[in-house]
């Protein structure tokens, strides 16, 4: 079997390359030969407009001569698969009007980590042979309701690495924290400054999905076209991740926690100067920080039928994750993660407390979730699931 995996998007602290990397060698593992083409970040043009379009009105924007000469290559080849990250392939056109990847023979998977609304311009692109894949099932389900032409959307969860085996108890008797600073007050003044239907329709929105912890970002308006709406609508799902993610970090702070943040932009932060803040590292580099940690706090609210792969690393490399409860995570995670309640500052803290004091309990958590990881959510056996997907078109 032969693959060729994209890289045209770096995504957050470089994890694109990480992802195809890790996913290219557990392919290889069971037999597969893969072919690697990585795009400079900036070679591929993006649409450059605050609401998506179809590929064929982006059509005229000049590729970088080096990317084109690098996809050139693959033109009129035969693979088994082609397979990329968040990927902006869809919406690239030929001269004579089709689409690029129709020009290679081989079913396409587009990797989609984050919310498919972030892609309606690439799921828009009605491929021949177009598969997606998803972390969240609830984001599957999105993509096969509104963009129909897409053969398959398919979760598959990402994997982690086990990089250090060490005596749990000399881990650094923090809580660690990964990930990118946004105030989230930035993005209220935008919607506050929109069309006053618009500026309305997201202020409802928010008020819904922060009344109830289910609630989807989808299912938060009755609109259509709603692939489109939300598109537009994106910064209800940025605001509501940033204000979490800052709320949850403001908590531990405010109840004196010790608290390590490693990512960029933290330094304007409000309380930046009660934190333990680190320099931002490449992907691979995170791992030893989540090693060294006791605790790995996560906010990931819009993860309704899925996990974020920061839970994986903890699971891994033996550091208790404090992850964001929902009706799917307390059922796969129950005994192996520490889940707590987005909206209760007191539950926040109290299971942070148990974490760093309660030896027995911790240790407890630190068994279950490396046994589940090394059965469920090794790089080797998401590449098994995904061949089973190659195997299936």
């Amino acid at each position: 079997m032969k693959v060729l995996i994209f890289i045209t998007r770096q995504l957050c602290y470089n994890s694109g390359r990480y992802f195809a990397q890790k996913i290219g060698k557990a392919l290889q593992q069971y037999g597969c030969e893969c072919e690697y083409c990585e795009i400079p970040e900036y070679a591929i043009p993006a649409a450059g407009t605050e609401i998506a379009q179809p590929a064929s009105l982006n059509s005229n924007k000049k590729i970088d001569q080096s990317a084109e000469e690098l996809l050139d290559q693959y033109i009129n080849k035969k693979y088994d698969a082609v397979l990329d990250f968040n990927s902006k392939l869809p919406r690239l056109i030929m001269d004579d009007d089709s689409y690029y990847l129709d020009n290679i023979d081989a079913p396409f998977y587009n990797f989609i980590l984050d919310h498919p609304l972030y892609h309606h311009t690439t799921l828009s692109c009605k491929l021949n042979n177009y598969h997606v894949f998803s972390i969240d099932d609830n984001h599957c389900k999105y993509v096969r309701k509104y963009y129909p032409w897409i053969k398959d959307a398919s979760q598959i969860n990402l994997g982690a690495e086990q990089v250090a085996e060490g005596d749990i108890l000399k881990k650094e008797n923090n809580i660690l924290f990964m990930g990118t600073y946004r105030n989230p007050d930035v993005y209220m003044q935008s919607i506050l400054q929109s069309k006053d239907e618009d500026k309305c329709d997201m202020l409802s929105m928010i008020d819904i999905i922060t009344g109830n912890n289910e609630i989807t970002i989808e299912n938060s308006i009755n609109k259509e076209p709603k692939s489109l709406i939300l598109n537009k609508y994106y910064l209800v799902e940025m605001y509501i991740r940033n204000f979490y993610r800052k709320k949850l970090v403001d908590t531990l702070v405010d109840n004196k926690f010790p608290v390590k943040i490693v990512g960029e932009w933290w330094d304007k932060y409000d309380k930046y100067d009660r934190i333990n803040l680190q320099k931002p590292v490449a992907f691979e580099q995170s791992l030893d920080m989540i090693a060294k940690s006791r605790i790995l706090a996560d906010s990931s609210p819009f993860f309704k039928m899925g996990v974020h792969d920061r839970v994986y690393a903890g699971m891994a490399n033996n550091t208790v994750v404090m992850t964001d409860s929902n009706k799917y995570r307390e059922n796969i995670l129950n005994g192996i993660a520490q889940m707590y309640h987005l909206n209760d500052i007191d539950d926040i803290c109290m299971k942070a407390d148990k974490l760093l004091n309660d030896r027995a309990y911790y240790e407890n958590l630190v068994y279950n979730a490396h046994k589940e990881y090394e059965y469920n959510y090794t790089w080797n056996k998401v590449g098994e699931r995904i061949i089973k997907h190659f195997l299936c078109e």
